[in-house]
């Protein structure tokens, strides 16, 4: 009896935590996981990837630095997918909160290929860098765009929020 007691107020806590809050537990942690998302695409992929675009297009920064860069590509890659579950892409989130098209989880496959791209390169990147090697890491670099960021961006990236 006091088991059920327990359980029934456990319930009743949650149902006006979830009426007072305006959303399911389900959303809000997909909002975090949004969020986080975001975080990772700015900071450790786009940051990332503007060291090593220094590097090769204008010679800024030492082969140290685009070996790093291109590991913390590597490591971002790792994550990545696991910050895309099922629903948190459009049409279920607006324009403003998220740029993922629900293409993502209907093609799956063709996402992470382009994420296993992107990790690949990377780690071609950081051997190249190790190597003194520009002309590897301008080619591995070039094949991250097309098939990495740009692949996916292209198909499974909606246009920014007006």
């Amino acid at each position: 009896m006091r088991l059920v007691t327990g359980a029934i107020a456990v319930v009743m806590i949650n149902s006006v935590a979830i009426i007072f809050m305006g959303t399911s537990p389900g959303k809000a942690d997909n909002d975090v996981v949004i969020q986080k998302r975001i975080e990772l695409m700015r900071k450790d992929v786009l940051g990332n990837f503007k060291v090593i675009v220094a590097h090769v297009k204008d010679g800024k920064g030492s082969m140290t630095n685009v070996g790093n860069a291109a590991k913390g590509l590597e490591t971002a890659s790792g994550k990545l997918l696991s910050l895309f579950p099922k629903g948190t892409g459009r049409p279920n989130y607006s324009n403003q909160e998220t740029r993922s098209l629900s293409k993502i989880w209907d093609d799956w496959a063709t996402f992470e290929k382009a994420n296993n791209a992107m990790a690949s390169q990377a780690a071609a990147i950081f051997e190249h860098a190790i190597n003194n090697n520009l002309d590897g890491i301008k080619k591995s670099f070039r094949i991250i765009g097309k098939e990495g960021c740009g692949s996916c961006h292209k198909y499974f990236r909606g246009p920014k929020a007006k």
